[in-house]
Formats: C-alpha cells, sequence, structure tokens
C-alpha cells in the first residue's frame, strides 16, 4: 500500500489549535460565511486499531487506491467489538485516513455551519467552522483529550479524526472538506469568493 504523510490529521490538529487560541478566528482574508446550513454532528473517542494478521492499522498513511483492498480485509475482522472503522473524507491531495471510534458518542447536536475558510497552506481543502451549543460539554471533551483523537462525524459521514492539541472553550470545532465535494455539504457556498 501506497505511503503518504498524515496530512489530514496534522492540517486538522492545526485547524483544532488555530479555532482554540483564536476562539474561532481565523486570520485568512478568504473567509466564506455560511447561513441556514444544519450538520447533524457527532464526536466519538477514537481508538487505535492495529490487526496485525490483516495488515489494517489506523497509524498507517493510506491513499484512496487502497481503500478497495482495506475494505476487502475489513470484512474479514469479525469481532470488533463496541467499534466502528470507516474511512475518512479523502483530501484534496487524495490521502486519506481510516478510523475506528467507539460508537457512543461523547457529544451529538445539530449545529449550525458559521463559515468556511480557504486557507493557502491546506491547497484544495476547506476549513468549515461550527459551534457546539454546549460550550462546556465540548471544553470538558477536548481538556479530557488532549493529545488523543477524536472521530468527527457529520451527518453519518466520518470526516476526520483530528488529535487534541488544546482544551476548547469556545465551543467551536472544524472539519476540512476537498473543494471539489465541499458542495455535497454546503450547497450554496461561493467557491469564487474564497478564490479571492
Amino acid at each position: 500500500m501506497a505511503k503518504r504523510l498524515a496530512l489530514p490529521a496534522w492540517l486538522v490538529s492545526i485547524a483544532l489549535a488555530v479555532v482554540a487560541t483564536a476562539c474561532g478566528n481565523t486570520s485568512t482574508t478568504k473567509t466564506e460565511k455560511v447561513e441556514s446550513v444544519e450538520w447533524n454532528v457527532t464526536v466519538n473517542k477514537v481508538v487505535e486499531f492495529n490487526d496485525t494478521i490483516l495488515g489494517i492499522n489506523t497509524n498507517q498513511d493510506y491513499t484512496v487506491a487502497d481503500t478497495a483492498t482495506v475494505n476487502s480485509l475489513i470484512k474479514e475482522i469479525k469481532h470488533v467489538g463496541n467499534l466502528t472503522i470507516a474511512w475518512t473524507l479523502p483530501s484534496a491531495d487524495g490521502s486519506i485516513e481510516i478510523g475506528a471510534y467507539e460508537n457512543e458518542p461523547l457529544i451529538s447536536e445539530k449545529v449550525s455551519v458559521q463559515r468556511a475558510n480557504a486557507i493557502a497552506s491546506y491547497g484544495d481543502d476547506i476549513q468549515v467552522a461550527f459551534k457546539f451549543a454546549d460550550a462546556v460539554k465540548w471544553a470538558g471533551i477536548t481538556r479530557e483529550n488532549i493529545g488523543k483523537r477524536l472521530a468527527v462525524i457529520v451527518n453519518s459521514q466520518l470526516m476526520n479524526v483530528p488529535q487534541v492539541n488544546n482544551e476548547i472553550t469556545s465551543g467551536y470545532c472544524v472539519v476540512i472538506i476537498p473543494r471539489d465535494i465541499i458542495k455535497q455539504y454546503l450547497p450554496d457556498i461561493d467557491l469564487e469568493k474564497l478564490n479571492r
């Protein structure tokens, strides 16, 4: 299987750190305010998963080309207990992560999407921010999971599995979505405004 840099998790970790330190304000001028979009968001605890016999490892680097092979191996796993194993959204560069997460969510809310940011260092991936209504609960979750990964799931799709670097007291969270599929999640977004 092809080797890739673990950029999506790293990028999301940086994004979470930016949100934590700036209370959700990003320093990009390429920002599009989003209105009237609600997502069902759950955040679950990520579990390291390594099946040495089948060669499936949540710490391994994958590309989109690997998914068919790995999916056939996942079918052979008989018992994963209370875990779900799923792919994240692929990044614009074709890298993709596999995440194993506990089925019981740490937080589950309907959220209003706040804004989308095009950040030069993200290439064709767009950062989308939303805010949990229960900021106190979100702060507790992030505080208790510093140095660990969380699965961020939007409308039943595993988006990213970022590592938490800081307690986030603002209630904000971000996901990274490739530009070429962003309309699936934000149908009315004006991508031209993000290009300027």
